[in-house]
């Protein structure tokens, strides 16, 4: 049985420990959030450690991975095709077809390891990035659940999948740029990058004139906050 090191969100840790403790309540769960936490905990791992890494923003440094005896893995909100930051809003304002959630070996290489699972669906033409970001939370949480018993279980790396990383990688500099409305944008493509960014806190269009730049001011909504799929609080009055 692998001790299992998992790095998540902090409010993502209490769900996925017991995930993994309803495969074997045995099993012994330490969760981090932060790097700092992470190379602390793995300064002197001991050979039946597994590092797990589920929809966390932290890269994982290669110093840790060589620590660590066997395969990490992170399970990426997003498929194949659609690697780095923000896979949901790419993948609408490039009108993918289909979406889903995948786990992989960690290398240095953002999403370039080898995957050992995958789960796909068809998208909707009209979906939107914050029902395409609840469904990829669905769907990346339901491909937890169905590794969770080899995740501990398994000594050995986990079986491999017949399938490959493609496309680019999506950059902050890449979703940033998508942000800024041209000074020529159509009302197609208005609407096109609306529905892939949505609104929120990092989720605004804005629009350059006289050396300034201006964001659109938010339609009125629920006054949550959204993140990931899931509600993370109240926006600011």
């Amino acid at each position: 049985m692998r001790d299992i090191l998992l790095l998540a969100e902090g409010h993502d840790l209490p769900g996925l420990t017991e995930i993994l403790k309803r495969q074997n309540p045995a099993v012994t769960v330490t969760g981090v959030s932060n790097l700092e936490d992470l190379m602390v905990a793995t300064e002197n791992p001991s050979p039946e450690l597994r590092l797990v890494c589920f929809c966390t923003g932290v890269i994982v440094p290669g110093a840790v991975l060589g620590r660590l005896s066997g395969p990490s893995y992170n399970f990426h909100p997003g498929p194949p095709d659609f690697r780095g930051i923000y896979p949901a809003v790419f993948a609408i304002y490039n009108a993918a077809q289909q979406f889903g959630a995948t786990a992989h070996e960690i290398t240095e290489t953002i999403d370039g390891g080898a995957i050992v699972g995958l789960d796909l669906v068809d998208l909707s033409p009209e979906i939107d990035r914050l029902n395409l970001e609840a469904l990829s939370r669905q769907l990346v949480t339901g491909l937890f659940v169905s590794l969770a018993s080899q995740l501990i279980g398994y000594d050995e790396p986990l079986p491999l999948l017949d399938t490959n990383w493609s496309g680019p990688i999506w950059t902050r500099k890449d979703f940033e740029a998508l942000c800024v409305l041209p000074d020529d944008v159509s009302m197609e493509e208005f609407e096109r990058r609306y529905r892939a960014l949505g609104e929120g806190p990092e989720h605004t269009l804005k629009f350059q004139r006289f050396g300034r730049t201006f964001s659109l001011a938010p339609m009125p909504g629920d006054g949550l906050v959204y993140k990931g799929g899931q509600t993370v609080g109240k926006a600011n009055p």
